[in-house]
């Protein structure tokens, strides 16, 4: 099997082969800067997936200009980096200001290079940017611009910014209005509609794998997303199961209200209008199952947030859960809550893609958790999915205050939710005597 070079010599040799298609007279030594400082970006701590492995997924599609959009477009990720990456605040200094509510185009970004990226994006000095509304996207092509100013064309420059501004995620019509913007910048007949369908290409690119026809590998995908907006996961061994369901909450609140349609965009012929269909329709499938999987996660989170409240209050999910990997470093494997939950009558209403997601896992186990969800899939299996969706909107009801944990437990069916009160009594030994006390009450 040929090796894979490591990520900084495939961002540098990338970008070293498409500016040499493109005919750039671009020295090797500024190519090797550039590609350092999107490896540096990209590098930073947090990151699950705006990393390497995503940028490097993109480059094998695509002609040289996608393939510059693609290093650059998840370059800036303010949220998670905590500002702008360090190997591009030079560029990013005399163009953008950090203020209260987000990030200020200052008068020297309407000058050059950069005034063609605020025509690109529709912006203009002094507007207030977020990250909600395209600020990672408009600072990262910002970088390109800057970096490549006197080794790419105007149109070219143009045309990289056109597709980073495509990867803003989940617009309505987007490459309409990137039309308008191009044609009023000067591009007029093939090579406007060919920028715009370019666009296009990386921007569904990008979001490739909603339309997965494997609902594992979207659904790891969608989990990698959790850490970078939730910082409290990046402590896998100390995040509480608050912190865990606030995140699952947030994620399932964003999917439950996404049209399937502003995931995936369409200019002209790109794509046709066969493939178009076929991704929205997948991508409806993937955003119907994750949502009704995240609802089973949220159940099964919330009863144990319920439990841990009245036995004595929050605790690291590890406390309640047990150890989340066998036997590392040598050591035995730890008890988790799993092994001992009992055997119990299954409901008839179980949804088999579903439990199987549940009890098998995702495709691939994330940094701050496991695959497999043995608590959910025993619940759901139990309970019933139909129980299980609508007890989740009596979860919310108590986290949003309109009643308190005992309420909750108290509305839900005893006997399962007695049996992780007992199992859970025997990996905590400093709350055991409440627990299986908890657990006797709700059977009564």
């Amino acid at each position: 099997m040929e090796r894979r070079s490591s990520p900084v010599h495939e961002i540098v040799n990338a970008l070293w082969n498409a500016l040499h298609a493109l005919g750039s007279t671009a020295e090797t030594s500024d190519i090797e800067r550039w590609g350092f400082s999107i490896h540096a970006a990209l590098s930073a701590a947090g990151r699950e997936f705006h990393n390497h492995d995503h940028v490097v997924d993109l480059l094998s599609d695509g002609d040289p200009l996608e393939v510059i959009a693609a290093l650059y477009h998840d370059a800036v990720y303010i949220q998670v980096d905590q500002g702008p990456p360090r190997s591009m605040r030079d560029e990013l200094a005399p163009l953008l200001a950090q203020s209260k509510d987000g990030w200020r185009i200052l008068p020297a970004a309407a000058a050059g290079v950069s005034g063609e990226v605020l025509s690109v994006f529709g912006r203009q000095v002094g507007d207030l940017v977020t990250p909600t509304t395209g600020l990672n996207e408009f600072a990262s092509a910002l970088v390109a611009s800057v970096q490549l100013a006197d080794v790419l064309y105007r149109e070219q420059r143009i045309a990289v910014a056109a597709c980073i501004e495509q990867t803003i995620p989940f617009r309505e019509d987007p490459a309409n209005q990137l039309h308008k913007r191009l044609r009023l910048l000067g591009l007029a007949g093939e090579a406007l509609d060919e920028t715009v369908r370019r666009a296009v290409r990386v921007g569904n690119r990008d979001v490739e794998n909603f339309s997965d026809n494997d609902p594992a590998r979207f659904l790891d995908n969608t989990w990698k997303l959790l850490p970078e907006s939730n910082p409290a996961l990046h402590s896998p061994l100390v995040y509480t199961v608050k912190d865990y369901r606030i995140a699952l909450q947030k994620m399932e609140a964003f999917l439950a209200q996404l049209p399937a349609d502003r995931v995936f965009h369409a200019w002209g012929d790109e794509p046709s209008a066969s493939t178009h269909a076929r991704r929205v329709a997948r991508t409806t499938g993937n955003l119907e199952l994750a949502v009704r999987y995240l609802r089973a996660k949220l159940y099964s989170i919330g009863l144990v947030e319920a439990i841990a409240e009245v036995t004595g209050g929050d605790v690291p999910l590890d406390y309640f859960m047990g150890g989340r990997k066998d036997g590392e470093g040598g050591r035995p494997s730890a008890k988790r809550i799993d092994q001992f939950l009992p055997t119990l009558a299954h409901a008839s209403d179980l949804d088999p893609p579903l439990h199987r997601l549940l009890a098998e896992g995702r495709a691939s186990e994330s940094s701050f958790d496991t695959g497999p969800s043995p608590l959910g899939a025993f619940l759901h299996a139990v309970v019933g999915e139909g129980a299980v969706m609508k007890q989740v909107e009596a979860a919310k009801k108590w986290w949003a205050g309109g009643m308190d944990a005992t309420s909750f437990l108290q509305q839900q069916p005893p006997a399962p939710v007695a049996a992780i009160a007992r199992a859970a009594a025997n990996i905590i030994e400093t709350r055991r005597d409440r627990l299986f006390a908890l657990a006797e009450r709700l059977q009564r």
